[in-house]
């Protein structure tokens, strides 16, 4: 029987209760990648602040402990759409960042959430699919024939591939424990099931006001949006653990992760302990930016994407699935997070990570704790750093907008399979999206 819970939270370590002080040197609101990183990099620049992190649910509740395990290199526009934006050595500074951030999340916790960096395959099951993907070869992505894409992913129907070395599988919900216990052994008052609200001076917390000259807002999805970045959903399902038999057929001994380029995203990881979790949007923009937690298992969603995994693997029909569950990201209009750092008014703010929050809320985070305490790091030029973020257009027209487009990407995905061509619909798409 299917859990509708995420397969990684099955271990949940438990935090004493506490009363919090009355005040600290920093606030962060949110108990997710976000805030958690935000700690530990403001630690390691200075290990005598008191800090305090304040999360309303569990920590790693959000989409830091639902995610689908891949700490990329990717961002989430892509590099040759960057390049157009900021130039070239802007751009590679970027992903180096990126690289090297992934090399430090695993330093820092290793075999204890089952890190193996073994890179990315992107394969194309049709041939407007090997075209999108043959736009994208550069230095870091490979190409690869249908016979070596073959050989390393048994995919049916696979033409071809894309390889990307730089990317690591985690089981996120373990990072976020591993993290938990680490700030709690240097100190960080934790504060789970506690809300927190930014005022002048501090954070209020059950009325009563928690002094601090700095307050970090780390809510991603769960803040107020406004019009700055809206919560779309990705939705999840995971395998019960498969036999020897079945990975000799499938392939990946090194546990890469895999995706097919198809407009709808999707995304899949071989986990430690021999399953198949594997993810995709499809479920519906709510209107006005709101949340709503029947979103998280929508059944037909998630049908789709067992549907798409039986596809990709026949021996896998009849499989049993044991967990289904899903969570918001937040996605700005452009697609680029967000980092901001106010000194005059002493509050942050980090987030739009766009589903690449894994290894990005890290490299942010390490920004933002060098930006607070003034250090001086090459990272603060990276070009995100107190951008201004462009709003989403009102409602109802984004809401109609972003349904739109999805829908327009799951057709697109349907002509493709039909026709064999790419679809013409992506010349509609891609410039509404702006990737």
């Amino acid at each position: 029987m299917e859990r509708s819970q995420a397969l990684w939270q099955d271990a949940k370590i438990e935090l004493a209760r506490r009363e919090p002080k009355s005040s600290y040197d920093i606030c962060i609101m949110g108990g997710g990648f976000s805030g958690l990183w935000s700690a530990h990099h403001l630690l390691k620049l200075d290990s005598s602040l008191k800090i305090a992190i304040f999360e309303a649910r569990e920590f790693g509740f959000g989409a830091s402990g639902r995610n689908g395990g891949w700490a990329s290199s990717e961002y989430p526009v892509y590099k040759e759409s960057l390049i157009s934006r900021i130039g070239k050595s802007k751009t590679e500074e970027l992903f180096a960042a990126l690289d090297n951030s992934i090399d430090e999340i695993g330093a820092f916790a290793g075999d204890e959430v089952g890190f193996v960096k073994a890179g990315s395959l992107y394969f194309a099951r049709n041939e407007a699919q090997v075209s999108r993907l043959r736009e994208r070869i550069d230095a870091t992505h490979s190409w690869l024939s249908a016979s070596e894409a073959k050989a390393k992913l048994n995919v049916e129907g696979v033409k071809g591939a894309l390889f990307n070395s730089s990317c690591a599988t985690v089981s996120p919900f373990n990072l976020v424990n591993c993290l938990v216990k680490d700030l709690t052994r240097r100190g960080v008052d934790l504060f789970e099931h506690t809300f927190a609200t930014a005022v002048e001076g501090g954070v209020l917390v059950n009325s009563a006001l928690i002094a601090a000259p700095v307050v970090i807002k780390a809510t991603e999805a769960f803040g107020d949006p406004g019009r700055e970045f809206i919560p779309l959903y990705s939705l999840m399902v995971a395998t019960e653990p498969l036999s020897n038999a079945d990975w000799d057929e499938i392939g990946n001994n090194s546990r890469f992760t895999f995706a097919e380029a198809s407009h709808m995203v999707n995304y899949a990881q071989r986990t430690s302990d021999n399953r198949i979790a594997i993810g995709g949007r499809g479920a519906t923009y709510q209107f006005n930016s709101k949340l709503n937690v029947a979103k998280e298992n929508t059944e037909k969603v998630h049908a789709t994407i067992r549907a798409l995994l039986t596809s990709w693997f026949p021996v896998l029909r009849g499989v049993q699935f044991t967990h289904a569950w899903g969570g918001a990201v937040a996605i700005t209009r452009d697609w680029e997070p967000y980092l901001q750092w106010d000194r005059a008014k002493g509050f942050a703010r980090l987030g739009g990570y766009a589903g690449d929050g894994v290894t990005m809320s890290y490299l942010s985070a390490k920004i933002l704790a060098h930006e607070i305490l003034d250090e001086p790091n090459e990272l603060r030029n990276l070009h995100f750093v107190n951008r201004k973020i462009r709003k989403w257009e009102p409602e109802p027209i984004r809401y109609l907008g972003v349904n739109t487009l999805m829908k327009l990407s799951a057709i697109s995905d349907r002509e493709e399979r039909i026709t064999k061509r790419k679809s013409v619909l992506d010349r509609v798409i891609s410039p509404l999206i702006l990737r």
